[in-house]
């Protein structure tokens, strides 16, 4: 110990003198709380957030720094918009343009294992610790010294009182934690430029430039001249009167390119299927409006555009069969009447099939039929409190992926299940409509025969008076039936609808 404390009294910086800490160390932690603050304030509003998409997002940014001016043009041409314009405006098919799109995607994405890349992940580490470092409390040490010193008011320090090394040395030993292998170069001013040029949109002023340039000068000089490893372990074991103390370094490493990737991949298979989705809906839009007129079409529970946009903006993933499922509620509400039912449920109840077999299809899709709202119905509810789809639950991964990303793979597993449950409604309900459609237009041709060959009732069922309103309603909506099939025909697999009632 008096070997340590006797190399402590050699430094030329001065100190520490008979055991105690002096004016010139409480100086050394006010130039670090002076010159960290500037630097906090960037870091710890891009890479240094409890947020980590948006840590992300600027992590991004750096990296996309690293590509020439080529291939960073090329990223811009696989944002959204700019693959959406791609496919439309192209005469390839859709998947053969998505398909060039993802091969220019993962050539760009090679590149992240040249050297030049690897720096940038290095960077990115150093900025970690940076960060770290630059959120340290060190008005606390300052405060051992000067009390009176708040940061604001005062920028120097007043009375300075002399400090035993057992009171600075808890606070040092946080220090000397986050400072091992510490370094500040030209990399890491350029990145710190940067980010802060990306957090405000303006470009620096070359003031500003030098100023940060300046705080990072003073904070690596006092690292590396004056509290350097050494020095702070020597002064930790004097405070705490032991010279076999084990010291640790905290450990940063950047996994920002692998992030990179998974982000880049995720975003473009989400994105694929919401253009796909999209373009599938532009295409319908005009037979919607042919079948709807200005109707506005129905709303889901949570499964919805408002939903959506909230999906879009926090995370890669999406919901893709809004518009199908709108179209099928709306459908269900408009032309699927009361009146239309109790015709349809009087046929299988009160016709004389001469079919057996036909009689149990027909029936069997009538049921079916009867069900549709229920299954929407029930797809909504699954969104509630509890729900095998729990809106809340969705919403709070969303939440907690912000602090941990692994929160954010359990998004997109409950994202596609919601998906998948979403086309199995679209798909079912679209076959049953569709045989349903047949079934109908086979009636009312049977129903205009001298001799129903079908249902030997079938004129007086139809033209009954508890019956004929609704009877009506089914002849008349025969073309809307066909244009809600082809529309849903984008989106599901069903026979052919053309001439299947023209004989």
């Amino acid at each position: 110990m008096r070997k340590i404390e006797s190399e402590l009294k050699l430094l030329p910086s001065q100190i520490i003198k008979n055991g105690f800490l002096q004016p010139n160390f409480a100086e050394l932690f006010r130039v670090l709380y002076e010159n960290t603050k500037p630097i906090d304030d960037i870091l710890s509003k891009t890479i240094n957030t409890e947020d980590i998409p948006r840590n992300g997002r600027f992590e991004s940014e750096l990296i996309i720094t690293g590509f020439d001016e080529p291939s960073q043009k090329k990223l811009e041409s696989l944002e959204y918009e700019a693959r959406k314009a791609q496919i439309m405006d192209s005469d390839l098919p859709m998947n053969k343009v998505i398909e060039v799109q993802k091969r220019a995607l993962e050539a760009l994405l090679k590149q992240l294992t040249a050297p030049g890349f690897m720096k940038i992940d290095e960077t990115l580490s150093s900025l970690k610790q940076l960060a770290d470092i630059c959120h340290f409390n060190y008005i606390n040490m300052v405060h051992l010294f000067d009390q009176n010193f708040d940061g604001l008011a005062s920028t120097s320090l007043g009375l300075v009182t002399a400090v035993p090394t057992e009171s600075a040395a808890p606070i040092l030993q946080d220090l000397y934690y986050l400072t091992g292998s510490l370094k500040i170069n030209t990399a890491e001013e350029k990145a710190i430029f940067a980010l802060k040029e990306l957090l405000t949109g303006q470009p620096l002023s070359e003031s500003e430039k030098s100023n940060l340039s300046s705080n990072l000068k003073k904070i690596n000089s006092v690292f590396t001249k004056y509290l350097t490893s050494d020095v702070m372990k020597k002064i930790i074991c004097l405070g705490k009167k032991d010279s076999n103390i084990t010291f640790q370094f905290a450990t940063y490493r950047s996994n920002s390119l692998k992030g990179f990737i998974e982000y880049m991949q995720k975003r473009f298979a989400s994105d694929s299927e919401r253009i796909k989705g999209e373009i599938k809906d532009y295409t319908v839009s005009f037979e919607i409006k042919e079948l709807f007129g200005d109707q506005k079409l129905e709303e889901l529970n949570v499964y919805n555009s408002q939903t959506n946009e909230y999906l879009r903006s926090e995370t890669p993933y999406s919901f893709i069969w809004i518009t199908p499922l709108q179209v099928l509620k709306t459908f269900m509400q408009t032309f699927i009447t009361t009146s239309v039912k109790t015709v349809l449920n009087n046929i299988v109840i009160e016709g004389f099939f001469n079919n057996q077999s036909y009689k149990a299809d027909f029936s069997s899709s009538i049921y079916a039929m009867n069900e549709i709202e229920n299954q929407i119905e029930e797809f909504e509810k699954s969104f509630e409190r509890n729900g095998p789809n729990d809106e809340a639950e969705l919403r709070g991964l969303i939440q907690d992926s912000r602090a941990n990303q692994d929160f954010l793979k359990k998004v997109g597993s409950l994202v596609d299940n919601i998906n998948n449950q979403a086309h199995k409604l679209i798909q079912e309900t679209s076959k049953i409509l569709y045989q349903l459609y047949i079934e109908i237009g086979e009636l009312i041709v049977d129903s205009k025969k001298s001799k129903s060959d079908m249902v030997s009732n079938i004129k007086v069922l139809l033209t009954s008076a508890r019956n004929h309103d609704g009877a009506g309603m089914i002849e008349q909506q025969q073309e809307n039936w066909k244009l809600f099939l082809k529309i849903m025909k984008n989106y599901a697999i069903i026979g052919e609808i053309e001439n299947n009632h023209d004989q």
